[in-house]
């Protein structure tokens, strides 16, 4: 799904750099979706969207822009460290979004020999690391692991509406981390043994615990009970971006269709829902 934004980020680069002889270098990092999280646990992977970023070396000014806003950001690089970046961000005001931009550019930076590789922790690496290329990272106190992730007949799609990925701590959190905690190795054993219909039960039994202790908002309820309602959904939970909702491949397009439509019927609005894995 990169090839052809891909290819349009690479002409928008030499337009606005011009031509030249030296190297140019590509990175992209899927935006982290946490679909389990008890707090030191979790359980997360990369979505097929997130940042894309060419880059080349260029004397002594580092020179980053936004393909999307236009935004420039222009520093001094001494000895010969600076470089031209153009960089695009597939989905708009997400959570993780910057968080992933600033990893991308490092990642872009460190390609190029301009800074070393830091350990610069977070979700998005966790995530690029652990979480990509059908792998779902599994985080406990620090420390991190692989699982599968066969997801390889079902799209992950991203339903935001209003406040939908906004949740409170409440006095309910303490009992909300507790369960989780079960819930994240329940579906860490499912992952194991290629079990998806546990690991969708955890999400699921999540969601209930997040609606009965976290104070989620209305919108958010709205989205996951019409995507629950929905055939073809075999999963749905809210997370940090927006509701997070696992269909079968087949049965995408009419699954978007029918959250859409249900969403609009409790709320009087139309959601933005994106495929994003």
């Amino acid at each position: 799904m990169y090839t052809e934004p891909s290819i349009e980020l690479k002409s928008d680069f030499y337009c606005r750099y011009g031509s030249a002889a030296l190297r140019l270098y590509f990175e992209r990092t899927g935006l982290p979706c946490v679909i389990l999280d008890a707090g030191k646990e979790k359980l997360a992977f990369a979505l097929g969207c997130g940042v894309r970023a060419y880059g080349r070396e260029c004397g002594d000014i580092l020179r980053i822009i936004n393909a999307g806003s236009n935004e420039c950001d222009v520093t001094f690089a001494p000895y010969g460290l600076g470089a031209q970046i153009l960089y695009k961000e597939d989905i708009a005001g997400v959570s993780g979004l910057r968080e992933t931009t600033e990893y991308t550019i490092l990642k872009l930076l460190c390609d190029m020999r301009r800074i070393r590789r830091p350990d610069s922790g977070g979700l998005a690496e966790l995530c690029d690391i652990y979480g990509s290329r059908g792998w779902c990272a599994h985080e406990r106190d620090g420390e991190a692991a692989q699982l599968p992730l066969p997801l390889m007949h079902y799209n992950v799609i991203l339903v935001r509406a209003g406040r939908s990925g906004r949740t409170r701590k409440n006095n309910g959190y303490a009992r909300f981390a507790e369960g989780e905690r079960d819930r994240i190795e329940y579906a860490a054993l499912a992952l194991r043994a290629c079990r998806l219909e546990q690991f969708f039960e955890a999400i699921n039994e999540s969601e209930k615990a997040i609606e009965r202790l976290m104070s989620p908002s209305s919108e958010a309820v709205a989205a996951v009970r019409g995507a629950m309602e929905t055939d073809g959904v075999v999963a749905a939970r809210i997370c940090g971006m927006g509701v997070i909702c696992l269909t079968e491949k087949d049965r995408t397009d009419s699954a978007i269709h029918s959250i859409a439509t249900r969403y609009a019927a409790s709320t009087g609005s139309r959601p933005g829902i994106f495929v994003v894995k």
